[in-house]
């Protein structure tokens, strides 16, 4: 295939446009392929492979460098801010009374684990049941769902 025909394929396909062999457009189309080889020949025998592949590495790393070191000073804002919170919340002595207390430690718990939502709400619940203060789920047949936490008692597989 020779370069005009290669040429105007190549036109074709990128625009969908048909050029003519004989057309004045060809002549320019040919000229800026010529003028791009060379000026890319001149350019690539200027420039050395392990040049370019050193200033790429350079470049790469300065800018993993720059982008470590803004995620670092985010995620320290982040932890500065959580714990300034953290520590307003310590000097509310009921707070501080409420997590030093079982149940306060146990309602902590159970909202790290999703739960305490649907603890309290589950008076609103058709299978649930509050029994003196406690969210108790129910069988099928309508019997709590569950076992009672207490002393152990002598005579139970002990």
């Amino acid at each position: 295939m020779t370069e005009t025909a290669r040429l105007r394929a190549l036109v074709f396909e990128r625009t969908g446009m048909a050029i003519d062999e004989k057309d004045p457009i060809m002549a320019v189309l040919i000229a800026c392929a010529d003028q791009t080889e060379q000026i890319s020949t001149r350019i690539l025998r200027r420039s050395r492979p392990q040049r370019l592949i050193v200033t790429t590495a350079i470049v790469v790393v300065i800018s993993s460098l720059a982008t470590a070191a803004a995620t670092w000073q985010v995620a320290q804002r982040e932890a500065r801010a959580l714990r300034a919170e953290w520590v307003q919340q310590q000097r509310d002595p009921r707070v501080a009374a409420l997590l030093a207390s079982e149940q306060g430690r146990a309602g902590l718990r159970l909202s790290e684990l999703g739960v305490a939502r649907l603890l309290a709400n589950c008076s609103g619940r058709s299978s649930w049941r509050v029994q003196k203060g406690y969210c108790i789920p129910m069988t099928a047949a309508g019997q709590p769902d569950g076992f009672k936490v207490g002393p152990a008692r002598a005579g139970r597989g002990d």
